[in-house]
């Protein structure tokens, strides 16, 4: 049994490696250590956090729940189911987020969206680099020299 659960943190540490930048912070990101979907799958209680035991106890669930044949252990057709639904909903949050009209349908147009904000803000950054150190831009006292009457 010890075996198993050593095996099961080994499978989370590796989820969270695997899934950490995927677009944009991913389960490592904002929503810290474990992401949204993995803390809500984990929490048993609804805190938002999951304590050392929680996540042993839903973990060994999960195991029961995907082990097909109950022999015990995750055969990679298994692993590869729990890993499906584990990743499920954060793919869901992904597609919506894409979906900027709620329509259901991702259009070329919302697919490239990401990349046409990230243009722009290369272009804001990039013209902000070129105004640095030019007179008048806020960034300072003109010129460099200081006023004088004469």
């Amino acid at each position: 049994m010890m075996g198993m659960m050593e095996g099961m943190d080994g499978m989370m540490d590796m989820m969270q490696r695997m899934h950490g930048n995927m677009m944009g912070g991913g389960m490592m990101g904002v929503m810290g250590p474990m992401g949204g979907g993995m803390t809500k799958m984990l929490d048993a209680d609804g805190d938002g956090k999951v304590t050392p035991e929680e996540m042993r106890t839903q973990l060994q669930a999960k195991l029961a729940e995907y082990d097909g044949d109950g022999d015990g252990s995750l055969s990679i057709a298994e692993f590869e189911t729990l890993h499906s639904a584990m990743i499920r909903e954060m793919m869901v949050d992904r597609f919506q987020h894409l979906d900027a009209d709620g329509d259901g349908a991702v259009t070329a147009e919302e697919m490239v969206a990401p990349a046409e904000m990230m243009e722009r803000m290369q272009m804001m950054r990039s013209n902000m680099a070129q105004s640095q150190g030019q007179p008048g831009n806020g960034q300072g006292m003109g010129d460099g020299t200081m006023m004088n009457d004469n």
